[in-house]
C-alpha cells in the first residue's frame, strides 16, 4: 500500500476471501503500520499521531464481536463508561438490537450474555457491537462483514438506520453482500493482497464492460 486517502463518506472494500482486506482495513487503527508509503487522514500521517488518540476516534465492528461476560448494558457501555441509560438504549435502537433485548432476553438490558457472548446469537452479538460503537459516536467507523450474521430484513434496518449515521464521519465497510454496497461512495476492489480499482459501483460496472 502506497497510500490510502480517507474521506467523509463511506467506502466499501470487496473481493474475495484472503485477498487482503482486513489486513488493509487494520492500517487505520495501526493494528500493523504499512512497510512503504502513508496513511494519511486530513493530511496527518497516522505514525505522527499518539495510538491513543488515534483508536479513541475509531470505532469497530467485526464479524466476530468482542463481548464480555457482563450485562447487555455493560457490553454496549464498554468503551463509553460514562454513557447514561438512555443513551444506551438510543444507541441500541439505531442498531436494531432494542427490539431482541427487550422481547428476547429474560433480563433484557440487564441480563448476563455470558462469556464472549455465548448466550446470544451471532447477529445479535453484531447488533449489540453495532450498539456499543454507535454508542462511540466515532470519527470513524469500520464495519468488517459487521452484519454477515444477521438476517436480510435486520440487515436492512441497520443500513437505513447507518445512512444517517455515517454522516459527517468517515466509514470503512468490508463486505460480502451487496446490498452494503449501497451506503458506499466509492468501492476498493481487491484481489492477492492488491488494489485492482477503485470508483462508484456505476465507474466499475462501465469499466469492466
Amino acid at each position: 500500500v502506497r497510500a490510502i486517502a480517507l474521506f467523509d463518506g463511506a467506502d466499501a472494500i470487496v473481493g474475495p476471501s484472503g485477498c487482503g482486506k482486513s489486513t488493509l482495513a487494520n492500517l487505520i487503527p495501526r493494528f500493523a503500520d504499512p512497510t512503504e508509503g502513508s496513511i494519511r487522514v486530513d493530511g496527518t500521517d497516522l505514525t505522527d499521531v499518539r495510538i491513543c488518540d488515534l483508536r479513541s476516534q475509531i470505532g469497530i465492528v467485526t464479524q466476530e464481536p468482542l463481548l464480555f461476560d457482563d450485562t447487555v448494558l455493560n457490553n454496549i457501555r464498554y468503551g463509553t463508561p460514562l454513557a447514561t441509560r438512555d443513551e444506551v438504549i438510543a444507541a441500541a435502537k439505531q442498531a436494531h438490537a432494542h427490539e431482541f433485548i427487550q422481547r428476547e432476553l429474560p433480563d433484557q438490558y440487564e441480563t448476563e450474555i455470558g462469556p464472549m457472548g455465548g448466550q446470544i446469537s451471532g447477529g445479535q452479538k453484531q447488533r449489540i457491537a453495532l450498539a456499543r460503537a454507535i454508542l462511540r459516536d466515532p470519527a470513524v467507523l469500520i464495519l468488517d462483514e459487521a452484519t454477515s450474521q444477521v438476517d436480510l430484513h435486520s440487515e436492512q434496518l441497520i443500513q437505513k438506520a447507518l445512512q444517517s449515521f455515517i454522516s459527517g464521519r468517515t466509514v470503512v465497510i468490508i463486505t460480502h453482500r451487496l446490498g452494503s454496497l449501497a451506503l458506499a461512495n466509492r468501492i476498493v476492489v481487491m484481489e492477492d493482497g492488491r488494489i485492482l480499482n477503485i470508483g462508484t459501483h456505476e465507474e466499475l460496472m462501465t469499466s469492466c464492460e
